[in-house]
């Protein structure tokens, strides 16, 4: 019996606080974890689009240039990001390496 009580309070003490910390999307965790679904978006006045998910996280996708032959979208989070296209999506760093691999995407 009291081993029973021991492995409860240890679920309830050291994993419960690690379950809630995983719902904090970063690049690492983002591919693997349960994806909420947005339960309100809107669009943006350059483009892009705004919202909240199921988990109260807040998400944002973004033009990277203005330019309407160019679809290059950078979507963010909580911690993570990516880029989203019409080549397909990007991991990069940083917008101007995002934008060097969408090019050479579109020339090949």
């Amino acid at each position: 019996m009291h081993v029973q009580i021991s492995i409860v309070l240890f679920a309830v003490v050291f994993v419960i606080p690690f379950l809630s910390h995983a719902a904090i999307y970063t690049n690492e965790n983002f591919l693997f974890s349960y994806h909420y679904k947005p339960v309100s978006f809107s669009l943006t006045a350059n483009g892009g689009f705004i919202g909240t998910l199921e988990n109260g996280a807040e998400f944002q996708q973004v033009p990277i240039l203005t330019d309407p032959s160019v679809r290059l979208h950078k979507f963010t989070v909580d911690n993570a990001y990516f880029y989203i296209s019409d080549k397909g999506t990007i991991q990069a760093s940083n917008n101007l390496a995002a934008l060097s691999i969408y090019s050479y995407l579109a020339t090949t």
